[in-house]
């Protein structure tokens, strides 16, 4: 039985680079480094460009802000499941999205494998995690509320000790014999 060969696509794909492996390599080295996994492949890299360094709509994994990298390819889908493979083993890609499109445009293919000066990038460092302070107005307010409960039933253990103290004839009116209804009313009267 043959196999018919699989038909090549057009692909754009864009790769989220984590900006401490940024500055550390370089951009250059990474974006290589990129190149390489996707033509081991079979991919035909025919665009790989700086898109931004931005921050990211939700933190992953602790990261705020990422360098992205967009390209785009010609190959398989075959070819693009096995990079995305390699890319999440091992690397300083953390999240990738390949997209089929229809071609090329041709403002994209200008900018071909850009090359660029890693003095040039200004990688800014990562803010750092505000979840502490929000973790602390959380158990601020736990505290508050449990501070609230506390009071709330101080002050019912006192209304009852009162009533209880108010109360206190009743129960001996019913050792004489009388309601307690009829004990207020005669007390009442006096």
């Amino acid at each position: 039985m043959t196999t018919l060969p699989e038909k090549k696509h057009v692909f754009q794909a864009m790769f989220l680079l984590d900006n401490q492996e940024v500055r550390a390599q370089g951009f250059n080295a990474i974006r290589d480094w990129v190149k390489s996994i996707l033509e081991k492949h079979g991919l035909d890299v025919k665009v790989l460009r700086l898109w931004g360094e931005r921050p990211l709509a939700y933190p992953i994994a602790g990261r705020r802000r990422a360098t992205y990298l967009l390209g785009w390819l010609e190959g398989t889908g075959t070819a693009v499941a096995a990079a995305k493979r390699d890319f999440y083993l091992v690397g300083p890609v953390f999240r990738l999205l390949f997209l089929h499109e229809e071609g090329i445009p041709a403002d994209e293919m200008e900018f071909g494998i850009q090359q660029m000066d890693d003095k040039d990038l200004v990688i800014p460092e990562d803010e750092p995690e505000v979840v502490e302070e929000e973790e602390s107005e959380v158990e601020e307010a736990a505290g508050e509320a449990e501070s609230k409960d506390a009071d709330k039933k101080e002050a019912d253990k006192k209304e009852a000790d009162k009533k209880e103290g108010e109360g206190e004839s009743k129960p001996e009116a019913a050792a004489e014999g009388k309601s307690p209804e009829t004990a207020e009313t005669t007390e009442a009267k006096a």
